[in-house]
């Protein structure tokens, strides 16, 4: 059952508005790099619009609140803005660089509010209570309680490492592979696997009493 409530929690995407973007002329991303480089700002504005939606939608794995999502995207791009002197460009995809600044991005707020989740737990509300005995009980998970499992699984991911809750939050999204979630965290895969068996272990060691 304590599988069942990470991924329902984790799976729950930041919805926002499309973004609508065509190029009429389609410039390729390392001639932009290369033109923001050059001092061209217009281009940057360009590389924005391209890619506001899947920051967007990364950062949106990692926080719940719009205003934190919208925070993280402004700080993901501020980040590659000055960093785009770093992209080697050729092979490598600027998608992906852009997404591994991000995935850094979040690691490191992560790191910086990582609380206590003894006290969070202490704190449960009579929704997320309510939500852990119809998990309990095997009755259907409606709709309008997507956020309260987020929130739940917020804090059981709370007792881990920034760098386990890292790990957990991009493999539970389904966005990713196991080999591109190893990847984008720099480890081997083999090391990736064996860090999420032991991170569910010491997640069902702490609370698993609560998904009895």
């Amino acid at each position: 059952m304590l599988d069942e409530v990470l991924k329902i929690g984790l799976q729950k995407k930041a919805q926002f508005p499309a973004v609508e973007f065509t190029d009429e002329v389609h410039v390729s991303d390392d001639a932009l790099v290369q033109a923001v480089l050059d001092g061209d700002q217009g281009a940057f504005e360009t590389i924005f619009e391209r890619y506001r939606r899947p920051m967007t939608r990364v950062v949106g794995r990692f926080f719940r609140e719009r205003s934190d999502i919208e925070e993280f995207v402004q700080q993901c791009f501020t980040k590659v803005y000055f960093s785009l002197k770093n992209f080697r460009g050729g092979d490598s995809s600027f998608q992906a660089w852009m997404t591994r600044i991000a995935i850094n991005v979040c690691y490191d707020e992560f790191r910086r509010k990582q609380r206590k989740s003894e006290n969070l737990f202490a704190e449960m509300s009579d929704e997320e209570n309510d939500y852990i005995e119809t998990i309990a009980d095997g009755r259907a998970i409606g709709t309008d309680n997507s956020m309260i499992a987020a929130q739940l699984v917020d804090k059981v991911l709370s007792a881990l490492d920034a760098e386990d809750r890292l790990a957990m939050t991009l493999v539970y999204s389904e966005d990713y592979t196991l080999d591109e979630v190893a990847a984008l965290i720099g480890i081997t895969t083999s090391s990736l696997k064996s860090r999420l068996f032991r991170c569910r272990n010491h997640i069902r060691k702490r609370f698993g009493h609560l998904f009895a």
